[in-house]
């Protein structure tokens, strides 16, 4: 048999962990930001001793970091290391350089070679506290390699060192033999490519300590989250929800179902300046966002569509606001994640679809429109179309609160696990108009207008583009590239 705990350096995260039974160790660290040189220090030498202690007990052990994402059990290949032996240290690599060590992911059988290698570990990380310490272990297992192969030590530890070591080189009596996982087994890197052989995702990014949101985002559009189960609720959890607690928003559109697409084409008709519009596109995620928070739906955030290619919204927007806002969201593969599904072979059991377009031109709403399940057991699996033409006389704040109110006065529509709405209305020509307005806001109005006063965006640098970086795009997406925590307001 075997065990398994969490080592944790925060006070928050032992809390946490004992909220959900799971076993944590406390470990001391220094306190301070993400920044602090401390406690990045910190950080590097808790793997280490906690490396050495076990090693000490003789004990074998497979450790991993808490942004590994496992796609499948990795328990085969850890039985198969330590069921061989050949290497005392087996340590994963990055998918783009399949020869450079990455100690996100190690697996280490205890004896008199691993012991000291970690003893040096944690010697070098003290004389030289600013070295990263993946460079650390690299460097150690190199010197390692050459004194097995019976090289003559030349030359010292200074490349890439803060300060050189004191110890320098150290001296190692018992050089450990080590070995690499496959590159596609744990797949480590700014941007993960898995196959179907993977084990494990590894989001790195520039600064780990400082982006966590990021990698954890990144992680959930490539489907490898895990998702929490809501403790003492098992019909709320990320994935797995059902009733109330399973409803569920998305952008509408012209081109298809939660895509923004910022590109222009003559075939747009009346959505072309809502699309290819900075402020159109600020106006219409805050009124998604505000219907979200009136009919306590989920957000599934859309992707948006450059002449580059897709991007994710979490680039642009920081959802750090929307999270002190209360309004819940998703990631934009969500409902592409089979976990998410209601069964293996449904998606959803039910959806809606409504609408509020202007016909004549921006600002003056004519018509809305609503499409949702037929009731009745004899009409399963059909749908109703209904459209209202307004009275003349209904200001545009008006006829706003009745497509609001729309969503909760209809059972059908309140009930739909999968809400599709196209604000067609919400193009800059209609918002100016309203904020411009001597006229008091309608309820609805001051809704969107709360939420969009209070989200905050990371615009892109270059001047070219307006509303998303092209070179941004979901195949070049990076942990560091999440707009959380570091908007600006919208003036």
């Amino acid at each position: 048999g075997g065990s398994f705990f969490i080592v944790a350096i925060d006070q928050e995260t032992v809390e946490l962990a004992c909220t959900y039974l799971y076993p944590v160790v406390a470990w001391s660290s220094a306190k301070g930001d993400a920044q602090s040189t401390a406690l990045k220090h910190d950080v590097a030498n808790t793997k280490f001793e906690v490396s050495l202690y076990l090693t000490s007990l003789n004990i074998d052990f497979f450790f991993y970091e808490m942004d590994v994402w496992f796609l499948q059990s990795p328990i085969d290949t850890i039985v198969e290391f330590h069921s061989n032996r050949t290497n005392d240290i087996l340590i994963s690599s990055h998918q783009s350089s399949p020869m450079t060590i990455n100690i996100g992911v190690y697996s280490v059988l205890a004896n008199e070679r691993t012991k000291e290698f970690f003893e040096l570990c944690i010697l070098m990380a003290s004389e030289s506290p600013n070295t990263h310490d993946q460079w650390i272990f690299d460097q150690l297992l190199l010197l390692a390699s050459n004194l097995r192969r019976g090289y003559e030590l030349r030359g010292k530890f200074e490349h890439k060192w803060d300060p050189p070591p004191k110890t320098n080189p150290p001296k190692m009596k018992y050089p450990p033999n080590h070995g690499l996982y496959k590159s596609y087994e744990i797949v480590a890197g700014p941007r993960p490519l898995p196959t179907t052989s993977t084990l494990a995702i590894h989001t790195l990014c520039g600064k780990p300590l400082s982006t966590p949101w990021g990698k954890k985002m990144l992680a959930k559009e490539l489907g490898s989250w895990y998702g929490f189960k809501s403790q003492g609720n098992e019909a709320a959890g990320y994935y797995v929800r059902s009733g109330r607690h399973r409803r569920y928003i998305m952008l509408d559109g012209f081109d298809s179902p939660n895509v923004y697409n910022t590109m222009q084409s003559y075939d747009f008709g009346l959505e072309l300046d809502l699309f290819t519009d900075l402020t159109s596109f600020r106006w219409t995620i805050a009124t998604i966002l505000a219907l979200a928070r009136r009919t306590s739906r989920i957000f599934i955030m859309p992707s948006v569509l450059s002449i580059s290619g897709a991007h994710y919204l979490w680039s642009v927007l920081d959802f750090q606001e929307v999270n002190r806002m209360g309004i819940s969201y998703r990631e934009t593969n969500f409902m592409h994640n089979r976990k998410s599904w209601l069964s293996e072979d449904i998606p959803i059991s039910s959806a809606a679809r409504t609408a509020l377009a202007p016909i004549d031109e921006a600002g003056k709403e004519s018509s809305m429109y609503a499409q949702f399940p037929s009731s009745g057991w004899q009409n399963e699996g059909s749908s109703e179309i209904k459209a209202w033409e307004f009275q003349e006389g209904i200001s545009d704040g008006e006829a706003l609160d009745i497509f609001f109110a729309m969503h909760t006065a209809y059972p059908q529509i309140h009930d739909a696990e999968l809400l599709l709405v196209n604000p067609h209305f919400s193009g800059a020509p209609y918002f100016s108009k309203f904020t411009a307005s001597k006229t008091p806001q309608t309820v609805s109005q001051r809704e969107i207008m709360d939420v969009l006063q209070r989200l905050k965006w990371c615009p892109p640098t270059n001047r070219k583009d307006t509303i998303v970086a092209r070179e941004d795009t979901v195949g070049r997406s990076t942990a560091d590239m999440a707009c959380y925590g570091q908007g600006k307001s919208f003036k």
